[in-house]
Formats: structure tokens, sequence, C-alpha cells
């Protein structure tokens, strides 16, 4: 049967099988969604990888959600054999699904390996592997939140005595790779400039872990305009924050797809690694990097550069596409309060 006949052949129960990281998994939200509206009346399940719990957790897109680690190959796979899916797609691995059962199996192994892995972005490429089973899709990043966070995050705001008419820029200073981070002090010294040239509001957001980094780059910067959240607030809380904000600038890290999500205009500084492949997703958007010989590249490679990439981006260019975006808002995102 050709992919294209399957959607019309009783599919009820779908399992979809992701990603161990929130990133990954926010890159495969375009093909996800488009499965979503394709199979409206399915049941779907997903597994995930612990670390990306709050990717699923309250998520109403799923069902059902499993955690490769928490239970471990053997007993995820002897509790999913008795599922009676009727398909299951396999964005991680042609391995687990080989031992499930299904009506139908769809794996992007070998399409994969032939791909194009420097020059299509990764959620393009995936949109493009799924095509003929459910046609074409809107490559767009997406993580639906309920309204119980946006009142809470509405009751952050009003704490912080940010109003309607303020101009809020979110700075995102951290991420997971530390090679992939920009300065602090470049932060600090951009801070400054936006609080003088346009008067923002600034909130600087990190994860957990990133308590420091976020402290140290409010106190330097020394404004009441400065309110530090880093590791003080989840997922979902982020994402509303971006949503309510006018701009936000931030390293390569899995909160820039969050942020491509909130669909507010973006600044990304990319030091190691790949915009093309995997860079921030939708028009609006600028990447900022210092364009020397190496780049792009393969950031998991050792850098016999000492990552002179990241180092090499100035405060003034980066200034230069906040100023862009800032300069064409003739008046903040509203939300009420």
């Amino acid at each position: 049967m050709k992919l294209r006949n399957i959607k019309d052949d009783g599919i009820k129960k779908i399992l979809i099988i992701g990603f161990n990281s929130v990133g990954e998994n926010l890159l495969i939200t375009p093909a996800i969604k488009k499965i979503k509206d394709t199979y409206r009346n399915s049941q779907i399940d997903i597994i995930v990888g612990d670390k990306a719990v709050e990717f699923v957790l309250d998520n109403p897109w799923f069902s059902s959600y499993f955690l490769w680690e928490k239970m471990g190959y053997y007993k995820l796979i002897k509790k999913l054999r008795n599922q009676k899916y009727d398909l299951i797609i396999d964005f991680k691995t042609p391995f687990f699904s080989f031992f499930l059962k299904s009506k139908y199996k769809l794996t992007f192994f070998m399409k994969d390996i032939l791909s194009d892995k420097f020059y299509i972005h990764q959620s393009e490429k995936i949109m493009k592997f799924l095509e003929p089973l459910v046609g074409p899709g809107e490559v767009k990043i997406f993580f639906p939140v309920s309204n119980y966070y946006r009142e809470k995050v509405k009751e952050i705001l009003i704490s912080f005595k940010i109003k309607s008419s303020d101009l809020v820029v979110v700075l995102i200073p951290g991420g997971e790779a530390v090679f992939k981070r920009w300065d602090k002090e470049k932060y600090v010294i951009l801070g400054k400039e936006l609080i003088k040239r346009y008067g923002v509001k600034i909130i600087i957001i990190g994860l957990k872990g990133e308590e420091k980094l976020t402290k140290e780059i409010k106190d330097l910067i020394g404004s009441d305009n400065v309110f530090d959240l880093g590791g003080k607030t989840d997922l979902k809380e982020n994402f509303v924050i971006f949503e309510l904000s006018d701009l936000i600038v931030t390293n390569d890290s899995y909160l820039m797809y969050l942020a491509c999500a909130s669909g507010t205009d973006i600044v990304t500084i990319f030091g190691p690694g790949n915009p093309y492949r995997y860079g921030p997703v939708g028009e609006k958007s600028y990447v900022v990097h210092s364009d020397i010989d190496c780049f792009p590249c393969s950031s998991y490679k050792k850098c016999k550069m000492e990552y002179q990439c990241i180092k090499e981006v100035k405060v003034e260019d980066v200034f230069k596409y906040c100023s862009i975006i800032l300069d064409e808002k003739s008046y903040p995102k509203l939300f009420e309060i």
C-alpha cells in the first residue's frame, strides 16, 4: 500500500517515537502538528527521553507519553506491544519500532543517511520525509500551553510592574553547551545600550543551574529595569514570557526553538554550529555570527580555533539587529494586566 493511502485505512491509534531532548522534539513539532491535523480523530502517544518530560507534560496533543530511561527498553517494549497501534512513526531510530506491533511502521533511517545534512533545516527535512504520508505542511515550531500558564506569567509581570505600554526584551545568556555562549560581559553592554536607547524592560531567562550567570548579568547592568528569572520558570512559563515580549536575544540553545514557537522577533547569536540546519525557524529571526573561515561547522567536533567564532561576535552587530526590530515597533505587544 502506498503511503498516501494509509490515512484512509482506519488509523485510530498512533505512536510517535521522539527524541531525548526538548530541543530535538521541538524541531519535529511541525511534523507532529501535520500528523495531528491529518488524523484528527486518532489517539496519539509519544515516547521521549527523560530530559524532554517538560515537552510532553500537560501537552494536549498527546493522549499518553512514555519516557525512555524511566521505564527501560525491555519494560517499555513489553508495555507498548500490547497497545495495538495502527501506525508507528519513528523519528529517532528504525530499530526500536522493529520490536513493536503495528499495522504500519514508518522510519526515516535510509532517507536521513542519504539526505543533505548541511544546507537544509532539520525541521524542513523531516516535513519533506512525511509528505508522501500527510502532504506538505507548514515548517513552523509549535508549543501549546493552557491559559493557566498565561495567567501565572501575567502575575509575574505585574509583580515586576511591567505595563502593557513597556517594550520588553528577553535575554537568554545561557545554554546547555557552554562553548556556544556569548560572553556575559557583552550581554551586559548590550543590556545597558538597549535601556539607554529604548528604555526597555529586560527579563533574563536561564535554565536550572544558571542562576549565578543570570544574577551576575542583572547586577552588572545595574538597572531597576532588569528582572532576573534565571532558574525560576519552567518551559511553559518561559514560552508565555516569550509570547508577551517584543524581542528575544538568545544563544544557540533549545530555548531558541521555544522562542521561535512564540512568534516574537528573535536575534540569535551563533558561534560553533550550523544555522542552516539547526538555526531559528521562521521569518521573524536574525542570526548574528562572526563569519570566520570555518563557519558554519559541526560543533560537536573538537574546535582547533578555541571557539573563536563566538568570541568575535561584536556587541554593535547584535545591537544593530536589535535596533532594526525595535525601531519598527511603534507600539509594543499589548497584553492585559
